[in-house]
């Protein structure tokens, strides 16, 4: 019984961890080139919930377009994740692409994550690798109207990998700057002689001859 109350609070403690998701808010809009003194309004375009290492996209705009933004096609799109829920725009992650790749479909947006599932970077790529950008373009995009192709980039996990311990360098002979010969291994007798010349003196007196028993009464 006690196991199991035991069992039941481990996983009352380990659900909210596990079945914690995290949602942010993703902006964009179109900077004309050059740059207005008042440059346009960041429009939500959906929102990006995660959840472990799965995510799901949410669209805000529902279909209608991207809050009558169009650009000529020389200036920049640029899409923003909005990393707290109370972060001002200053704080948010930015990625920039010349808005003339959007002439044809949106763009390839990916959005590469740290270890604690937290957009760390944006990366926004043409839809096709063929298609370029003149730099007189005079074709009119719009916004897109909803998140088509956004993929999110998890962080794979790596191992730290540790080279073999070396050696300590070998001695230098500061006159010559050669390598110093290695030190000849002294012998016991050359490490412990004066012990060894201590306990014969020792053994030496104690065994000497002993004094005359007819020393003593003569006086």
């Amino acid at each position: 019984m006690w196991s199991l109350s035991l069992l039941s609070t481990a996983l009352l403690l380990t659900s909210p961890l596990t079945l914690a998701q995290q949602t942010f808010k993703i902006h964009h809009r179109f900077l004309p080139h050059p740059s207005p003194d008042s440059p346009p309004t960041f429009q939500q375009l959906g929102n990006l919930v995660i959840q472990d290492t799965l995510y799901s996209l949410e669209d805000h705009s529902n279909g209608s377009s991207g809050g009558g933004q169009v650009d000529d096609g020389n200036g920049w799109y640029q899409v923003g994740v909005q990393l707290g829920e109370h972060d001002v725009q200053e704080e948010w992650l930015i990625g920039s692409t010349r808005s003339c790749y959007l002439s044809s479909s949106p763009p390839k947006i990916q959005i590469h994550l740290t270890s604690t599932s937290t957009p760390s970077s944006i990366s926004i790529l043409p839809s096709s690798s063929s298609h370029t950008c003149s730099s007189n373009s005079t074709t009119s995009v719009k916004l897109p109207s909803r998140l088509s192709d956004l993929k999110v980039d998890f962080p794979q996990n790596t191992q730290k990998t540790f080279g073999p311990s070396l050696a300590p360098p070998p001695t230098v002979d500061p006159s010559t700057g050669a390598p110093a010969p290695p030190e000849v291994e002294k012998t016991f007798f050359q490490k412990y002689w004066m012990y060894i010349v201590g306990i014969a003196l020792f053994f030496a007196v104690q065994m000497g001859p002993d004094e005359p028993k007819g020393a003593a009464g003569a006086k």
